[in-house]
């Protein structure tokens, strides 16, 4: 009889949870916005729980699409690479969205209201150190994990760097780029600078001039960057 009971309770936790599994998301999403509107100065959860956002439901997802496109692989030489290089080449991606979505968040915390400035900017510096432990609970060895956050950390560094060139060269040849404002330049020529920069490393130092994959991944990060506008608006 109580096995009967175990039993019937069981099936029903498991009907439950797909009846509610579509709905897991917008409940996340749902408690995500309160903990943000109620946020107390040293309760670091809303900080966390965005940080979870923006990497399992803006980044990875679109990370992983990206590796498996077809076009991308095609643009990356997958079939003349050994599977060593496409291990490379996604840890190459994971670390260039990683980038795009600290770069867009340090653009536009000042020109978020006042009262959400730090909370962008708390998102933006957890943001590497939230991936590394998101590792480390899918069971990737600590030590990788480690390596991945001090290869995002050397690799922004290289982008922003990247970017003043970019930016003195799209100022000079765009005259839409001089109207925007100077957090979006800053912006801009980041992602141009992580395009070039990802697109560099994939192809091991040996890209050309108009390059097709830089525009790939050029329209990509656009991509991503669209989703992370609509996400930071409506939170």
């Amino acid at each position: 009889m109580a096995k009967s009971k175990k039993k019937k309770k069981s099936i029903l936790f498991r009907v439950l949870i797909f009846i509610l599994s579509p709905f897991s998301q917008q409940v996340r999403y749902l408690m995500l916005k309160l903990m943000k509107r109620f946020r107390k100065p040293d309760d670091g959860r809303p900080i966390i729980a965005a940080s979870d956002h923006i990497l399992g439901e803006i980044l990875l997802p679109s990370i992983f699409a990206t590796f498996k496109s077809d076009k991308f692989r095609e643009l990356a030489n997958f079939k003349k690479l050994p599977v060593a290089e496409h291990d490379r080449i996604f840890n190459e991606l994971e670390v260039a969205g990683v980038c795009l979505a600290v770069f867009y968040l340090a653009a536009i915390k000042s020109m978020r209201k006042l009262e959400d400035y730090h909370f962008w900017q708390n998102v933006e510096e957890h943001l590497p150190g939230q991936l590394q432990r998101m590792l480390i609970g899918y069971g990737v060895d600590g030590s990788n994990a480690k390596l991945m956050k001090e290869l995002i950390d050397m690799r922004r560094k290289e982008y922003e760097e990247l970017s003043e060139i970019s930016w003195d060269m799209t100022e000079e040849q765009n005259p839409e780029f001089r109207t925007l404002p100077p957090q979006m330049k800053g912006f801009a020529s980041k992602m141009q600078a992580a395009a070039i920069g990802t697109a560099d490393h994939i192809r091991r130092g040996k890209i050309k001039k108009g390059d097709p994959l830089i525009k790939y991944l050029i329209y990509w990060f656009l991509d991503m960057r669209r989703k992370m506008e609509k996400f930071v608006k409506n939170l």
